[in-house]
């Protein structure tokens, strides 16, 4: 699993990357808008660099890379790391939006998209991620989500004559499940295991 498949929210949809990406991948790599805010993959490079790491990305089984479209387009791209305790855990590596993009609550809706494979397909028990301290939309996102915050480095980066922070920040399965039933694709898991339950319901996220 190093190249995701599609998954569908409702504006938007994680798909497999291709080559034709990686022009836009290493555009938002070199906007100083997105590396002022975010963790970049990669840095900027000559276009057969990036045709390097995407073939190392098909061979990592231990991450997982999809591009994200809206309405056709290409807008921005997620890449996932697997934690630990047997894959029951995983790591937001980085969640990129093109700058044009952004302010239409596109990252919001890949997010959850996210979220909802994560935690209902996958089976997964706690998702972390680290984000910059004044990455305010960021913030507000996994806020909405129901991350909580569990340790806090103090100066990590230094830019525009300044230190800022960086948060670290988690979700587990409980919070998923008592927040965010009503936007299941899947039932949980452990409903397979009851006494005359269905099976788990499969729709087009996990295709």
């Amino acid at each position: 699993m190093a190249l995701g498949g599609t998954i569908r929210g409702k504006r938007t949809t994680l798909r497999t990357p291709t080559e034709d990406d990686l022009a836009g991948y290493n555009r938002w790599m070199a906007d100083m808008r997105v590396r002022h805010l975010a963790r970049v993959w990669h840095e900027p490079a000559m276009p057969a660099t990036w045709k390097e790491r995407l073939t190392e990305q098909t061979k990592n089984k231990e991450s997982v890379l999809w591009s994200i479209e809206s309405e056709g387009a290409l807008i921005g791209m997620v890449r996932i790391q697997f934690g630990w305790d047997n894959r029951l855990r995983a790591w937001i590596d980085a969640l990129i939006i093109d700058p044009a993009q952004w302010r239409k609550g596109l990252a919001s809706d890949a997010a959850l998209a996210l979220h909802r494979y994560l935690f209902d397909y996958l089976d997964m028990q706690r998702i972390n991620t680290t984000l910059r301290a004044d990455n305010a939309a960021a913030c507000r996102i996994a806020e909405r989500l129901g991350y909580t915050e569990f340790a806090h480095g103090h100066e990590v980066f230094y830019r525009d004559g300044a230190y800022v922070d960086e948060i670290w920040l988690m979700m587990d399965r409980a919070t998923w499940d008592a927040r965010w039933s009503s936007e299941r694709e899947y039932e949980p898991l452990g409903s397979r295991t009851l006494p005359g339950a269905a099976p788990r319901a499969r729709g087009k996220t996990g295709d």
